[in-house]
């Protein structure tokens, strides 16, 4: 199943934490439906009007942009409640995802996706962030350096909202991901930037700026930037 190596691909990327994901655990109570290979478990809150598990696109289920460490660790119902926020999340993923996993023709990792209000405050996000609204995500393509890929979406006609290459200095290794976004309701302003947090502080700069040192690069985890992205 798609789902299963998704999940295998979260492993690749995150190593031990990985194995945070909650564990398989059948759905009679909740929707009549067993599934013992589906790997995610509902959080006890849920409104089955806007299921988690269901399909945004092709390759990309709302759980994926859902799931988040911190929102396990303090118990927060992390799921879309208005059926815009699903809609936004969907035309993210159609125009903007399901593009670049194509241009790539590898997994497009997400690592922090939706987020309610509770969670963009509890992990620093901007408070106007598009995460809020299902326009958002960060992201990571498997076995591509974070920069090159930034620049390939750049130079292939993805029509994104935001593309944001940041770049965080924790001690002696770097954190790198992707900002993407995409307004279903226009206009997408192709806006292009670097963001870097390192011993000299924040900045921002223009375009897409090649400023890490890839042997100290690592992968970013889940919830680790945002702050920056409108």
């Amino acid at each position: 199943m798609q789902q299963t190596l998704g999940h295998r691909d979260q492993a690749d990327a995150f190593g031990a934490d990985a194995g945070r994901w909650p564990a398989v655990f059948p759905y009679i109570r909740q929707i009549g439906v067993v599934d013992m290979t589906y790997p995610y478990k509902l959080h006890p809150k849920a409104e089955l009007a806007i299921d988690p598990r269901m399909s945004l696109s092709q390759h990309f289920h709302l759980h994926e942009f859902t799931r988040s460490q911190t929102a396990e660790k303090y118990d927060l119902y992390n799921v879309p409640r208005e059926e815009a926020e699903v809609a936004n999340l969907k035309a993210l993923s159609i125009n903007v995802l399901e593009p670049v996993r194509a241009l790539f023709d590898r997994y497009v990792i997400i690592t922090s996706g939706f987020r309610c209000a509770t969670l963009n405050r509890l992990i620093g996000g901007a408070i106007t962030s598009q995460h809020l609204f299902g326009e958002a995500a960060d992201i990571i393509i498997r076995g591509v350096p974070v920069c090159d890929a930034a620049l390939a979406i750049v130079g292939s006609g993805i029509a994104f909202d935001q593309l944001i290459y940041e770049a965080r200095l924790r001690g002696d290794a770097w954190q790198e991901w992707l900002h993407v976004s995409h307004r279903r309701l226009g206009p997408n302003r192709g806006e292009v930037l670097t963001c870097v947090q390192d011993v000299d502080g924040k900045r921002t700069l223009a375009g897409i700026q090649p400023v890490v040192d890839q042997t100290l690069s690592t992968t970013a985890r889940s919830d680790a930037g945002g702050a920056h992205a409108a």
